[in-house]
């Protein structure tokens, strides 16, 4: 069964929507991908239960989020709320916590072990840089034998040949992956995977990512058009294979405003 949402807001104040009448349904291997502060985060942080002020239903294996929040083996993430604050060494604390969630913790050390210098595992979360800091959270959610596992940003801090290896190690890890993220350069290495567009809160797809790899952006309106995204503006963005700027020429969605600007 698949993680549902349906006709889901979330806020964080005052009803500023961060999510807007959000309808998905992921069963595979999905990327989350929109601009930077477009939702995609809180998007991943309501599929886990983490949303305070929401409605809608959210539904994990046809069960409410707030229903199975803490089980075991099923939802994990790379979010820093997992990590415990603690001064204890990131390998100790890292135990601790997949002791907890029955995950693999041999598995943990060996992905910080090639990812990252061995002196991480000694040192306590806090005093590791960024992109140490990423390494540690991705292995404990790479690491937790979940069914659902969702990656925020996973690449951020890394330099490039780690960005390719930790693909490579999440395109591996068992269980169902969803990365959200605003770069694209990974794309033509998940051509079978699905694909949500979140821009301004809005949510659109699914599609396949091999598919968006074929479309261009234009902020005229095109006959063929196979999605439309609305911004806040009052303007309309349209996606087809015919008109505008090829989306893989985008390194990141970013850019998403300056095409149209």
């Amino acid at each position: 069964m698949p993680i549902e949402l349906v006709d889901v807001y979330a806020w964080y104040a005052k009803r500023d929507y961060a999510l807007k009448g959000v309808n998905a349904r992921i069963s595979n291997d999905t990327i989350v991908l929109g601009p930077n502060g477009s939702g995609k985060t809180t998007l991943m942080r309501t599929i886990l239960g983490l949303v305070v002020s929401k409605s809608g239903r959210v539904l994990i294996d046809g069960v409410d989020v707030d229903s199975v929040r803490g089980a075991t083996r099923l939802m994990a993430s790379n979010l820093r709320e997992v990590m415990i604050n603690s001064k204890q060494p990131v390998r100790d604390v890292a135990k601790f916590i997949l002791e907890l969630v029955e995950g693999d913790y041999e598995r943990f050390i060996d992905i910080v072990a090639r990812f990252a210098e061995g002196g991480v595992l000694k040192r306590n979360f806090a005093a590791l840089s960024e992109g140490q800091k990423k390494i540690v959270l991705n292995a404990l959610a790479l690491a937790s034998r979940a069914k659902y596992i969702l990656l925020d940003e996973p690449f951020e801090g890394l330099d490039p040949a780690r960005r390719v290896a930790m693909l490579n190690e999440i395109r591996e890890a068992s269980g169902v992956k969803i990365i959200s993220t605003h770069v694209t350069w990974m794309l033509k290495n998940l051509p079978s995977w699905d694909l949500y567009l979140v821009v301004e809160g809005l949510v659109y797809g699914p599609l396949s990512v091999g598919y968006l790899g074929e479309l261009k952006i234009s902020d005229k309106p095109v006959e063929d058009a196979v999605l439309t995204i609305r911004l806040r503006s009052g303007s309309h963005v349209y996606l087809s294979k015919t008109v505008g700027t090829p989306l893989s020429s985008l390194d990141t969605l970013d850019k998403l405003y300056e095409v149209i600007s």
